[in-house]
């Protein structure tokens, strides 16, 4: 391929995209951005509340496959009946967001999708929990 024919762009010493198409914007209307404290301080209080959550009560990690087309699934059971509702779910959805995995509630079981055994008896033993293995 030839470029006779072609008319070439000059791009030297043109200055028509040297301004920011934001700067006509202005942040009058928009709401103030939160504080960095009270942000912190949220983190701080989950933190304290998953710490004294497990008060060394044990859990069964198993890892199992059947019955569910050959995928495999992570169950923890075992959970203290303490625990109500809200707290089971806030800690299955921390537990989600720190291992990276989708995962639910099945009645009394914890159900992560993948074999996350080692990352979940780490996770749980870091909260106060005393996680054992079981299964094959």
């Amino acid at each position: 391929m030839s470029r006779k024919g072609k008319e070439r762009v000059e791009t030297e010493g043109k200055d028509e995209f040297v301004s920011s198409p934001f700067s006509s914007l202005s942040l009058g209307g928009l709401p103030e951005a939160p504080s960095g404290a009270s942000l912190s301080e949220k983190k701080e209080r989950k933190l304290a509340t998953g710490k004294t959550l497990g008060s060394g009560e044990r859990l069964e990690v198993r890892r199992e496959k059947s019955g569910r087309g050959g995928k495999t699934v992570t169950t923890v059971r075992g959970f203290p009946p303490h625990l109500g509702l809200d707290q089971k779910t806030q800690l299955l959805k921390r537990m989600k967001t720190s291992l990276g995995t989708g995962g639910t509630w099945n009645q009394a079981t914890m159900e992560l999708q993948g074999d996350r055994r080692n990352e979940v008896m780490g996770w749980f033993q870091a909260i106060g929990f005393k996680p054992v293995l079981a299964g094959g």
